[in-house]
């Protein structure tokens, strides 16, 4: 059966879900897109240091440039380039006032899936950067700005262009990011590299009914090392991390199969139903009958 762990660690830096907004989950699909002017402006254009346990950044720099912080140093940047920013990375910006461009977010879960297709892709958000714009700057601009006008829209196939335009400003990313480098790329930091290994193994492994200490064997590290990994970049102890993919999948076989909950329970490797019960209560706030019953409604 799976334990539930207290978290004991708790970090000064502000967590958000986009900046000033209350830390909240993210939809596993979830991408957002919006000028750099609209967020920034209103703060005096300096965004004080801070994460985001699940989400990832590339922010367009059109025009402009200032100042990256991120762990703990100071990089000075010109229009135009991207600033690549990785999910959990402590990051915050001083802006020159005539800065333009755009702020793309997307949830580290999708980040993953094309990293498994691609895994230099992976590698880009090994650590926060900037990267000059050299031949794709104008079509970085460009679908950055189709993503934040279909965002706004509601046309026919809005979230497949969304998606394709997001692997495509991504695909545009990593070719400058190697040409930048010289043709090589960013290197995962120790800790971000762990916590995606551990994320992986997650996929693969979570119907099987393992605790932590199962994945940190597998993994060939101590609990207390992959716990300080996973605070360290999400804000979140790898229990929380393995509790939100059950939960997410838990919810799907709810929503999309004619399982019963005791069997969803048994697919998702509790022994015990009613603990399965309690456990998805706890986290949504209601049991997986009535959120069945809910949706249905």
């Amino acid at each position: 059966m799976l334990r539930c762990m207290i978290r004991k660690a708790s970090n000064p830096v502000p967590r958000f879900f986009l900046y000033g907004e209350a830390e909240a989950k993210a939809d596993e699909h979830f991408i957002h897109a919006e000028t750099l002017e609209r967020r920034s402006q209103p703060s005096g254009w300096q965004i004080r240091p801070h994460a985001h346990a699940d989400l990832n950044h590339v922010l367009v720099i059109a025009t402009g440039g200032g100042d990256l912080l991120a762990g703990g140093d100071k990089e000075a940047f010109t229009a135009p380039c991207l600033l690549l920013i990785p999910a959990g990375e402590v990051h915050g910006f001083n802006w020159n006032a005539d800065s333009q461009g755009h702020v793309v977010t997307f949830v580290e879960p999708m980040l993953r899936r094309l990293a498994r297709r691609e895994p230099g892709l992976g590698d880009l958000f090994g650590q926060a950067s900037a990267v000059p714009l050299g031949g794709d700057g104008a079509d970085c601009l460009r679908l950055a700005a189709l993503l934040e006008a279909e965002m706004a829209g509601g046309g026919v196939g809005r979230s497949l262009l969304v998606e394709a335009a997001l692997m495509a400003l991504l695909v545009h990313a990593w070719r400058a990011a190697r040409l930048s480098a010289g043709g090589g790329g960013a290197a995962r930091g120790p800790r971000a590299a762990l916590v995606a290994r551990y994320r992986d193994l997650i996929e693969e492994q979570y119907r099987a009914g393992w605790g932590v200490a199962q994945f940190a064997d597998a993994l060939g590290v101590t609990s207390g090392r992959l716990r300080a990994a996973c605070i360290a970049v999400t804000g979140h102890p790898p229990i929380d991390l393995l509790h939100d993919r059950l939960l997410a999948e838990a919810k799907r076989s709810l929503l999309y199969s004619d399982l019963g909950v005791a069997e969803v329970a048994f697919e998702l490797g509790f022994s015990d139903p009613a603990y399965f019960n309690r456990f998805f209560t706890g986290r949504v706030g209601c049991s997986p009958g009535r959120f069945r019953q809910g949706a249905a409604g």
